[in-house]
């Protein structure tokens, strides 16, 4: 089962008592390097990295966000490099109710709630990771809430229950530059074999939906019919509307479960 893999399970013993928070089996290879722990949001924006595009650090003060929803009933799969940077971030991460949402997705505690895909939460539309996510797939959700005859909250609620995000590489960056982290991390590893033990067998047995939209050399995915891999400018975009092939490869997939559940 899905929340007995050893991503899972490592992602459960996550120290979140106080920063770096790490994957376990990290913390001997972050030592140096690209890696920041600002304490909080304050002491981000009066920091000589703030604002900068050209900063690669990884913020470990920051929660990881190894992936989105929850992995044992979601049937889309969209694959990324690693979660994005504003000082947004460090803000909510001071909203008790937000970051225990966080937390709720890191443990995987979160089978029951009406927004697993936490992105999706129109409580949580103030988030910059929510107007990422709704924009990406705003057409998405008004084409699936006119198929059924829903509101576009219940619509969300579909694509935020059937969907997960997996990043490669757990740490938040305002900018990429840590492809060395991708070779020796553990959490990449944990996180590729996840792939490849859980998720490729089920995409061949028609019951997940995979597109990688970045990173995609690094996921070394086989070529299947449901399985998306973005190529040359799809991968600079990453879109995900019903003009893309991961947009309409999702519309298809949820047109799909329409028609199962009768």
């Amino acid at each position: 089962m899905t929340l007995f893999h050893n991503l899972v399970s490592g992602w459960r013993n996550c120290n979140l008592e106080s920063p770096p928070y790490l994957f376990p089996d990290d913390v001997s290879y972050i030592t140096s390097g690209n890696f920041k722990v600002f304490q909080s949001f304050d002491e981000y924006v009066s920091s000589k990295e703030f604002g900068l595009s050209s900063d690669i650090n990884m913020h470990t003060g920051l929660l990881p966000i190894p992936f989105v929803g929850n992995l044992e009933k979601a049937t889309i799969f969209v694959l990324m490099l690693n979660p994005g940077l504003s000082a947004g971030d460090y803000f909510a991460e001071q909203q008790p109710e937000f970051r225990n949402s966080q937390i709720q997705n890191l443990r995987q505690e979160n089978e029951n709630v009406e927004y697993p895909f936490i992105f999706l939460n129109p409580q949580f539309a103030w988030h910059p990771g929510f107007v990422y996510w709704h924009k990406k797939f705003n057409d998405v959700i008004e084409n699936l809430a006119k198929q059924l005859g829903t509101t576009y909250q219940e619509a969300m609620s579909i694509l935020a229950k059937n969907l997960a995000c997996l990043e490669l590489l757990p740490y938040h960056s305002k900018s990429f530059g840590s492809g060395s982290s991708l070779k020796v991390l553990p959490s990449v590893k944990a996180m590729q074999n996840f792939v490849y033990e859980v998720l490729i067998p089920k995409a061949k047995d028609g019951k997940v939906t995979i597109i990688a939209t970045r990173g995609v050399k690094n996921w070394q995915l086989p070529k299947h019919e449901n399985i998306i891999i973005y190529e040359g400018n799809e991968t600079r975009s990453a879109h995900l509307s019903l003009t893309s092939r991961g947009g309409m490869a999702i519309a298809n997939h949820l047109s799909l479960l329409k028609q199962k559940s009768g």
